[in-house]
């Protein structure tokens, strides 16, 4: 099986625990990515033929409904080369949300609204810490049934809202992470509010949220992985990073070995010649190791075939410590899976 070669960046000795990553297998897929909504992976089923089918999602935009959704069915088989992949667009009628304004006491704040297939409201809930400039707002489904949603403003901020709602529409919190925070700045320095990538929820009921994050618009992009109470949204901990000098977080999960394994994309700063705003030079997909308390491992920048992106990562085998990973080949414009493995020994 071929090993796509990994360039080490950085390995911090932050544990007792050594780590290794290699990329096992790579394949580009005939998926157009499209320029909206990358493709996260939900699950995967292992086959008898040594193959696996592969559950993925994308939002797609319709309005103002949240969650009209591509659902693709993608089998690979044992070298981890598509054998197939098929597509069906719905508009989820039992979940279906819509975000609507409304000014209230003078104020204007938004409110997520759950509707029936007929457009009968079944609940409405307040978005509290927003109002009329924020946009762009994303919203995760939970396993039980809650939301989670980010609401970054629209210009000029050192925040992103981010709640959490329960499925029957109550506020469970809401919370604003501050780009100072994450960069460790003091008082409100910046112009900035961090993009929140993902947000998803952990097996002890905590929240892993993840982006990018930078003080100014000239300045360079980090990475960040938090992690915020499940109760109330306060931070737990946080990491960032700069990888190769821009870089970004795309999804990060919890292992079943404890490890925070996130991936995203990375590249030099290009700053051109009477511009004075840094920008990404050629992008290069990465892999980011943390222990449970947010603790630095390592990372890894990776030289591959195709994909220059890294968007979404599954854990495939916990006993082989396999993972799928989704990413994107810009040149061609198409879903790249991987297999790779990332395992951890005790050092002597």
């Amino acid at each position: 099986m071929k090993l796509i070669s990994i360039i080490i960046l950085l390995l911090l000795a932050a544990s007792a625990n050594s780590v290794t990553i290699d990329i096992l297998s790579e394949h580009s897929c005939p998926v157009e990515m499209m320029r909206w909504g990358p493709i996260r992976i939900d699950s995967c089923q292992l086959l008898e033929s040594g193959g696996m089918r592969i559950s993925t999602n994308r939002a797609v935009p319709s309005g103002d409904s949240l969650f009209n959704t591509e659902l693709w069915t993608i089998v690979i088989d044992s070298a981890g080369c598509p054998v197939s992949c098929e597509v069906v667009v719905l508009d989820i009628p039992d979940n279906r949300l819509i975000l609507s304004y409304s000014q209230l006491g003078g104020s204007s704040e938004m409110w997520m609204i759950a509707c029936t297939e007929q457009n009968d409201t079944v609940w409405t809930c307040a978005l509290e810490g927003t109002d009329e400039f924020s946009n762009y707002q994303a919203v995760t489904k939970l396993p039980d049934g809650g939301y989670l949603i980010n609401s970054p403003p629209d210009c000029h901020s050192t925040y992103t809202e981010i709640q959490s709602v329960s499925s029957a529409g109550e506020m469970i919190f809401h919370y604003s992470l501050g780009t100072c925070y994450l960069l460790d700045l003091p008082g409100v320095i910046g112009e900035v509010s961090p993009g929140v990538r993902f947000l998803r929820k952990t097996s002890s009921g905590d929240i892993l949220a993840g982006g990018t994050v930078s003080q100014f618009l000239t300045s360079p992009n980090a990475w960040f992985v938090c992690l915020l109470d499940g109760d109330t949204g306060n931070p737990r901990w946080k990491t960032t990073g700069y990888a190769l000098g821009m870089a970004g977080v795309y999804e990060a999960i919890e292992a079943s070995s404890g490890l925070i394994v996130a991936v995203g994309a990375t590249a030099r700063i290009v700053v051109p010649e009477g511009y004075p705003r840094s920008t990404w030079g050629s992008k290069l997909p990465f892999i980011t190791v943390l222990d449970c308390t947010g603790a630095f491992q390592k990372t890894v920048v990776c030289d591959l075939d195709f994909a220059d992106w890294f968007y979404s990562i599954i854990e495939t085998d916990p006993l082989e410590s396999e993972f799928l990973i989704a990413g994107e080949d810009t040149t061609s414009n198409e879903l790249v899976l991987l297999r790779a493995n990332i395992s951890t020994e005790q050092d002597n």
